[in-house]
């Protein structure tokens, strides 16, 4: 059964269809884990504090049900938008917020921020059926504001290498993820890192209250094609983007998705994916599927002129 990888906004049930991605990877999870302690996202590893400075916990009502990104929409050292899967907010009302800067999300760190949700900006061209086009804009009440020593950067991490960036500190302010070119393909086999906040295990009830991370590499697109062909699930190139491995076992879960699965780049960690779906959780042979940011950056640089910061 296709499962989208969140929780029913308000409900804290988990939905029929698990819309968060996949992930796997030992390299960046050696790297980049504060330990190999515990089981996060499905197979991964807790993630060090501050060490991925973009990633947002979606919550209603005070509960996390979806993951987000940051993204920078401007010179300034502040944005009030957020990348996110459109399947998270299908059916949002009120009460939306995100959290920034956060690790354990039962006890706050210095320079977390809570933000108000003002406007929700899903593709107009998602289709639930199909979760093409899986891409939403959260347009906050005020602005998350960044670490200034990026000196309007992105993408840069503490503890993920090769390390490009200055030393930011746990609790240290956020920073933007950095968003690929248009139309941009990441080649196959290459290793990416998922984090969130979602269930450990396929079936579970309880998501982490740790930010937890896997690594896993890109599935080619014809492989992911005829691994969901089966299931009646048509997977679109240029839409989406698989990520996983053959014999499973690490893999992004649900609330997990609308979060981020990153490449490591030139300037910095570029967000490649925002995880979406798959089919339960880590299975083999059916690696995670995200939504291919490169896709849409024309619409998402629109959104940004639409929604100017001041």
């Amino acid at each position: 059964m296709k499962q989208e990888r969140s929780m029913s906004v308000g409900r804290g049930v988990v939905v029929a269809v698990s819309l968060l991605g996949c992930g796997g990877g030992a390299e960046l999870e050696s790297i980049n884990a504060l330990d190999s302690v515990g089981q996060e996202i499905v197979g991964g590893i807790e993630a060090r504090p501050g060490s991925h400075p973009w990633i947002v916990s979606l919550q209603s009502h005070g509960s996390h049900f979806c993951g987000g990104s940051i993204i920078r929409t401007g010179p300034s050292n502040e944005s009030h938008l957020v990348l996110t899967a459109a399947h998270c907010i299908a059916d949002a009302s009120s009460g939306l917020t995100v959290v920034a800067g956060a690790h354990d999300l039962t006890r706050p760190m210095a320079g977390q921020v809570r933000v108000p949700v003002k406007l929700t900006v899903p593709h107009p061209a998602y289709d639930p059926d199909t979760t093409m086009n899986d891409v939403a804009v959260l347009v906050l009440e005020s602005p998350i504001q960044f670490n200034p020593s990026i000196a309007g950067g992105c993408g840069q991490s503490p503890n993920m290498r090769p390390n490009l960036a200055p030393q930011l500190t746990p609790g240290a302010t956020p920073v933007p993820v950095c968003l690929p070119t248009p139309g941009e393909q990441v080649p196959d086999n290459v290793m990416t890192t998922v984090a969130g906040w979602g269930l450990t295990r396929e079936g579970g009830y309880e998501a982490s209250s740790i930010l937890r991370q896997v690594g896993v590499p890109t599935v080619s697109s014809r492989q992911l094609a005829s691994m969901y062909a089966p299931h009646g699930i048509r997977i679109n190139p240029q839409a989406m983007l698989g990520a996983g491995y053959a014999q499973g076992g690490k893999d992004a879960c649900q609330a997990d998705s609308g979060g981020p699965l990153v490449v490591m780049g030139a300037q910095g960690y570029t967000l490649q994916g925002i995880t979406s779906f798959g089919i339960g959780c880590a299975r083999p042979g059916l690696p995670g599927v995200y939504a291919r940011v490169s896709n849409y950056i024309p619409w998402i640089l629109q959104q940004i002129q639409l929604h100017p910061l001041h």
